[in-house]
């Protein structure tokens, strides 16, 4: 091509794939036809204008530059600190419910240990109320019914 190019290689350097800058510059062979000197300074000067480099250009000033440059930088740090708190809420979630698996099972096995101790002290009550009457009328009976007799152990010494 016989026109200068007004952007920068997109392969990387002036020279395209790996092939020297002097070699494509000097023969006129290097990617898609070779750069011309005056393409790389005229790129060179575009990407300067851009990025607001150059002095007397039209373009953004180093103050305009470096407020965008924070504010990038401001937007980058929110929209990490989002990242983290959402993966740290889905961490926190999965913990809860691991925990909750694990409780679980333990929180089951207690309720289940006082339920059968709920029963059976009622069932002890329940017996007690039953028998009550039944033991304290046989006590009673001992106590009050007494018959005097020799025990059979007993030996008379003569």
């Amino acid at each position: 091509g016989g026109q200068q190019h007004a952007v920068p290689c997109p392969h990387g350097g002036p020279g395209g794939q790996g092939q020297p800058q002097a070699e494509a510059a000097g023969t006129g062979q290097g990617h898609r036809g070779g750069h011309r000197p005056g393409a790389v300074v005229g790129a060179a000067q575009h990407l300067h204008r851009g990025l607001g480099v150059a002095g007397g250009g039209p373009g953004p000033g180093p103050a305009v530059l470096q407020t965008r440059k924070a504010r990038r930088l401001k937007q980058a740090k929110e929209e990490a600190q989002m990242e983290v708190e959402q993966y740290r809420r889905e961490r926190e979630k999965e913990f809860q419910s691991k925990q909750q698996a694990a409780m679980g099972s333990q929180g089951n096995l207690s309720a289940e240990v006082e339920q059968a101790t709920r029963r059976q002290v009622q069932g002890m009550q329940s017996s007690q109320q039953r028998n009550r009457e039944r033991v304290l009328t046989q006590l009673l009976g001992m106590v009050c019914d007494v018959r005097p007799q020799v025990h059979p152990n007993y030996r008379i010494s003569a």
